[in-house]
């Protein structure tokens, strides 16, 4: 069985451009609810990026993100344009992105969350983590500080988009940020949040489904992580974020997509080549 990507490709013919530009193009090619449809025609040229509401599909308008920190945001890709889409709509309430190191995870979901808090559609941040150091590195030991001072450890792919540690720790101060550890997360009922799991290849089916169970109303749940990075072999026997796609797929409330290629820079791309 083929990968599901949550999004499709497709080489069009004269009489499928024609069916697709209708004006209600129907779901001729079994795309899943909030899967994407990538048209290209014979020649690979890109004709559009549509997105199945259930019935039909829906033609995807190209949009940049406006950050304060970072300025605008351009995709650079067309799965960066997908994931932009998905994270945007107000009507999937459980996203994830997945990828390898440096295809822009993180970044767009951090952008696309800070966004939409300025613009006041969500009161805060629930930034999660299960604390898992990196495999095979050595555990630094006790650390010293506050609740906060610990995590900030495990938080600064947040921090890199606010400006840095000190963004990040004002937007804390005003309560427009919160960073948990998973640990403490059973018992909540997080309301007019966007809850954030970064490095959710981290976590196991229960740590999946304890998130799930936190999602209040008016909140919403975004994960990401790379299949092919959990630092645990209990991630690799029991892999939530695998399981949270293949169970959650088609789904009205749930969107998905994998980002194939790495944007971080030259230098970081050629991590591939020791495969």
């Amino acid at each position: 069985m083929d990968e599901y990507l949550g999004f499709k490709e497709v080489a069009l013919d004269e009489a499928g451009v024609n069916a697709i530009f209708g004006e209600e193009p129907e779901n001729a090619y079994g795309c899943l609810q909030n899967e994407y449809l990538v048209a290209k025609d014979k020649e690979e040229n890109l004709l559009g990026i549509f997105r199945c509401d259930g019935t039909k599909l829906c033609r995807v308008p190209y949009k940049a993100i406006n950050s304060r920190f970072l300025g605008k945001i351009k995709p650079r890709n067309l799965q960066q344009q997908m994931a932009i889409n998905m994270l945007y709509d107000s009507d999937s309430t459980v996203k994830v992105i997945t990828g390898k190191f440096g295809t822009g995870k993180d970044f767009l979901m951090c952008s696309v969350a800070i966004d939409l808090l300025e613009h006041n559609k969500f009161e805060k941040i629930v930034y999660v983590r299960n604390n898992i150091e990196v495999k095979n590195s050595k555990p630094i030991g006790y650390l010293p500080g506050s609740y906060n001072e610990k995590l900030l450890p495990f938080a600064m792919p947040l921090a890199d988009h606010l400006g840095g540690v000190d963004g990040l720790s004002l937007m804390v101060s005003h309560g427009q940020i919160e960073i948990v550890h998973l640990g403490f997360i059973r018992g909540r009922d997080i309301k007019n949040s966007i809850i954030i799991c970064s490095e959710a290849d981290n976590l196991t089916k229960e740590h999946i489904q304890l998130l799930l169970g936190r999602v209040g109303e008016g909140s919403a749940l975004w994960m990401n992580g790379d299949f092919k990075q959990c630092d645990a072999e209990i991630f690799e026997r029991n892999s939530g974020l695998m399981v949270a796609v293949d169970k959650l797929k088609g789904h009205p409330r749930f969107g998905y997509v994998k980002l194939l290629k790495t944007e971080r820079s030259e230098t970081a791309a050629m991590a591939d080549l020791l495969d």
